[in-house]
């Protein structure tokens, strides 16, 4: 999507060179080497070949190395990569050895936050989190391996989320224990309470392959049939949708060989090479262009498959040729494939020849018959194992910049207005979003063409306008209108918006783009035809129902204005109360925000929206799912709630689904989702109220602007600090995401 094929071509003529740098040399673009080599720390190395299984979980990987040792890599806060700590690692650490000796590892298995390995004796050991017993020994989060109890003949292990199964015994019976609120553990009802012991699984005997994933379990027996037991919400385990089963079901489909579970999913590989799956098909998951059925649906692959794997909300599988075919969801790349698009149908991955592969949360990694390993796909907690992690969760500087006054955050861009009216732009630029007359992403920043004078800035997801001296100038994504030219076509350098009188203000969210003039608000954009047909509009609309107006915020698909009085309206989509009248009803017409008075300042996200009154407190309302509103309260409110932990507040600011507050010793707080570390206080889970940003040197900080997964602030000597999500180089710090596949840091005895 934003990078080049592997490897330089230079066309000669008729002729087209291909440049492979040798080893020792610095890698090429998209870390391409010649074969046989591996891109490590920018420079060609020879592949790692000593590694016989790996596996994925959430947000880390793991593999076994031919002496039986395990490495992990990735987030490690509970502990899943076992080295002892609970410190994120960007290149693999080998498992600690913890109290009594380890055996040679010979398979391993990733869960959501924790990793179980099989011990060449039939131990099971396992390490990470464990809230729902999914370690199988005692209660307690564990950052080395523990010995799963009363379990000394296992030959094959499964995790989902949070719960872990294993083939054991001379009749190759199933035990699972872990979470069972689903009945994934597949021994009786559903319960809320832990089963930290293995527990058996009954009715199934002569078990050659089992699978986990999300809260539900599938088995194969020896007469090649199919059992699964579990969430069953989506028809994961064939049939139609319903409550959970919690006890192994036969699924009508003959001669199966493999099984894979995603969360709300799940595949079956058939004898003849064939695959089936069943379950949710919202991204793709099922493998081909047709509604889910209760008796499968069959991949759209036309070759012969030889292993399957499944993981969240996409699949992958190996064929008889060792090459690796993906589809589903692929926001990070994880299907390894040269764009970022979800694939309905299988895509050939750019792995090269595997011998295995296997899934994580939003990356894969492939084992060559060599024996080296190669991962794709969200690098934003090291889970590719290459030293360059993709998200921060701490504020990182943004070299070059020392003289900004303004800063304005995009879906994946960043701009900054400079002392010298000049701006600055660096992150995503697929649709010309940095005004650079590129649309190369870059982590650097670069001026943007001819701009001079610039008194404010304003970006939207994939688009900036900036004022200049009371007009408008506007660039990058064009398709609904948002840089109001006359035109629908993507912009890489500024144009100007037609003159609609001296601008006072300007604001952006979504693809939609508003001017403040004299009280009344102009916008064009999405949805802002002026005849109310809810066309998109590429030249200024008078919103006629709004005058004497103070202030303007745009979210996604919402906005909202500060009137003259100081009351709040909004408009637009309100499916989660983010226009704030006390229903959840959208209005194409400005409604008022009840129960708010004297307001000061208004600033809208996704799906929702924070005020701060002229004396400094805060309220929010709207989508509360991931802390946004700052209450410490996880649900939607279609009214103003107070934020009581903030007060003194000199400027707030959202976007995406989390939000910033500068208070009036220059200290930031800020809260919501935080998947990217996009909250900035080290951590990566979501924070239900405002959390203290550390500023580089303790600076306090002079602005901030919030985007769809990361934040970006002006420091007291106006240099740039940003933290969060990084895949498209949009808090400076040079490192986007590889498209293709990259080598863990990996080394062999």
């Amino acid at each position: 999507m934003r990078h080049g094929l592997a490897g330089m071509a230079v066309a000669l003529g008729a002729c087209v060179l291909t440049v492979n740098p040798p080893p020792g040399v610095p890698c090429g673009p998209d870390d391409a080497c010649a074969a046989g080599q591996v891109c490590q720390d920018r420079l060609c190395v020879p592949a790692a070949t000593c590694f016989t299984a790996i596996a994925a979980g959430n947000g880390h990987s793991c593999a076994i190395r031919n002496d039986g040792a395990a490495w992990c890599w990735g987030a490690n806060a509970f502990g899943q990569l076992g080295d002892g700590t609970t410190d994120d690692r960007p290149v693999p650490v080998r498992v600690a050895v913890s109290g009594a000796q380890l055996p040679k590892f010979t398979a391993i298995t990733g869960g959501s936050a924790h990793t179980c390995a099989l011990g060449n004796n039939g131990s099971v050991w396992c390490w990470g989190a464990n809230d729902d017993g999914q370690l199988g020994h005692g209660e307690s989060d564990s950052p080395t391996p523990v010995e799963v109890s009363n379990l000394s003949d296992a030959i094959e292990i499964a995790s989902g989320v949070a719960h872990t199964c294993a083939i054991h015994g001379a009749d190759r019976s199933i035990v699972c224990w872990g979470l069972n609120e689903a009945g994934e553990l597949g021994n009786g009802p559903p319960t809320d309470t832990p089963q930290p012991t293995p527990s058996p699984v009954g009715g199934l005997r002569g078990v050659t392959a089992i699978a986990a994933g999300g809260e539900s379990t599938c088995a194969v027996d020896g007469d090649q049939q199919l059992w699964c037991w579990g969430n069953n919400e989506a028809g994961q385990l064939g049939g139609n949708p319903g409550k959970p089963r919690p006890t192994p079901t036969q699924v009508a489909l003959p001669d199966v060989v493999g099984v894979a579970v995603g969360d709300e999913f799940s595949c079956a590989l058939q004898r003849s090479g064939q695959v089936t799956c069943f379950g949710s098909n919202d991204q793709g998951q099922l493998g081909a262009l047709v509604d889910p059925s209760p008796t499968g649906v069959r991949v759209a692959f036309a070759g012969v498959a030889t292993s399957i794997a499944a993981h969240n909300d996409f699949a992958c599988l190996t064929d008889d040729h060792q090459r690796v075919w993906c589809w589903g969801n692929n926001w990070a790349g994880q299907l390894a494939s040269s764009e970022l698009d979800d694939r309905f149908v299988p895509v050939l991955a750019s792995y090269g020849d595997a011998k295995a592969v296997v899934t994580g949360g939003d990356h894969t990694c492939a084992l060559s018959p060599e024996g080296s390993i190669l991962c794709s796909g969200y690098n934003g907690r090291g889970q590719l194992g290459n030293g360059r992690h993709t998200s921060q969760g701490t504020p990182r500087m943004v070299p070059g910049v020392h003289d900004a006054v303004s800063v304005t955050a995009g879906g994946a861009h960043t701009c900054a207005t400079l002392q010298d009216g000049s701006v600055t732009c660096w992150g995503g630029n697929e649709d010309n979003e940095l005004g650079d007359g590129a649309n190369t992403s870059r982590g650097d920043p670069a001026p943007v063409f001819g701009l001079t004078g610039v008194q404010m800035l304003a970006s939207g997801f994939g688009h900036t306008c900036a004022l200049i001296s009371g007009a408008v100038q506007c660039w990058g994504d064009n398709e609904d209108g948002q840089l109001g030219d006359d035109t629908f076509y993507t912009r890489g350098a500024p144009l100007p918006v037609p003159s609609v009188g001296p601008v006072d203000q300007i604001a952006a969210g979504g693809d939609i783009s508003c001017a403040l003039v004299g009280g009344a608000v102009w916008c064009w954009g999405e949805f802002q035809a002026a005849d109310g047909s809810g066309d998109d509009a590429n030249t200024p609309v008078r919103k006629a129902m709004l005058a004497g107006v103070r202030s303007i915020a745009i979210g996604e698909a919402h906005a909202c204005v500060i009137n003259g009085d100081r009351s709040l309206a909004c408009w637009g989509d309100n499916d989660s109360g983010q226009l704030g009248n006390g229903n959840n009803t959208s209005s194409g017409t400005p409604v008022a925000v009840v129960g708010l008075t004297g307001a000061d300042q208004i600033t809208a996200g996704d799906e929702f929206t924070c005020a701060r009154s002229v004396a400094g407190d805060v309220s929010c309302w709207g989508n509360g799912d991931d802390g946004q509103l700052g209450i410490d309260d996880f649900d939607n409110f279609n009214t103003p709630q107070r934020v009581t932990s903030l007060t003194g507040t000199k400027k707030i600011v959202a976007g995406g689904a989390h939000a910033c507050a500068i208070n009036s010793t220059g200290a930031l707080m800020c809260w919501g989702a935080n998947f990217s570390g996009e909250v900035g206080d080290g951590g990566y889970d979501d924070r239900g109220k405002p959390a203290l940003v550390a500023m580089p040197d303790n600076a306090s900080v002079l602005d901030v602007s919030v985007g769809e997964d990361h934040t970006c602030a002006v420091l007291a000597d106006h240099s740039v600090a940003c933290w969060g999500d990084n895949r498209f180089g949009q808090i400076g710090d040079a490192i986007l995401t590889d498209l293709a596949p990259v080598a863990p840091q990996l080394s062999c005895p």
